[in-house]
């Protein structure tokens, strides 16, 4: 019979690392995150069969990190979507790869990858990754070159601010205009008197802190 010690090491080495291949192409659905959760719960308690053994604590609670009190145990449904976003990642970085030109020609072949839709007969590898987009977006904020792709409004660009992007709102004409506008291509600088024509004071210290790469 295993101890404590060694159901722990078979959750985690074995039972919870067979799907990550798996996850890191599709997202599992909810009911089976939860199911693969409840089959660890029994098989960490003891139980057997139809055998009922009591659960002192909540699997939620086990899955905390031993720092926060808990065991440890991966948390599925994060990891699934955490593996997802790695994806996502690396569609965004590597542009010369196969599956990202794929996927471009089919579901987004005149926008970028953020703005792509997810479309009614896709496949169930991109609906899985357009569902990660939120998270991408939560995390990333652009990092300014020549300013041809980012919008002013619409697009995180402003780093070590509270929201990445303009705080106070701009004049109407500039909300469908990028930052190219606002940068002087031939000195590579900042264009101060435009951005001061558009942005409150508070927002132009941030934009002019910027260093253009």
């Amino acid at each position: 019979m295993l101890s404590k010690a060694g159901k722990e090491i078979l959750i985690k080495a074995v039972a919870q690392s067979i799907p990550t291949y798996t996850m890191s192409v599709f997202q599992l659905p909810l009911k089976l995150c939860d199911e693969l959760d409840a089959m660890y719960a029994k098989f960490w308690w003891g139980q057997v069969g139809n055998e009922r053994k009591i659960h002192w604590q909540r699997w939620e609670k086990l899955m905390l990190s031993k720092r926060e009190g808990g065991l440890g145990f991966r948390d599925l449904r994060a990891f699934n979507l955490s593996m997802l976003a790695k994806q996502g990642w690396r569609l965004l970085h590597d542009n010369n790869s196969l599956v990202f030109q794929c996927l471009k020609a089919r579901y987004f072949p005149r926008t970028s990858l953020f703005d792509a839709k997810e479309s009614p007969n896709c496949s169930f590898v991109w609906k899985s990754i357009v569902d990660v987009f939120p998270i991408l977006k939560f995390g990333c904020c652009w990092r300014v070159g020549n300013g041809h792709s980012i919008r002013i409004l619409g697009d995180k660009w402003i780093p070590n601010y509270p929201s990445n992007a303009p705080l106070h709102l701009v004049k109407d004409e500039v909300r469908e205009v990028t930052i190219a506008e606002s940068i002087d291509q031939d000195l590579h600088a900042w264009r101060s008197n435009f951005i001061m024509d558009m942005f409150e004071k508070e927002d132009v210290e941030a934009i002019c802190r910027i260093q253009l790469s």
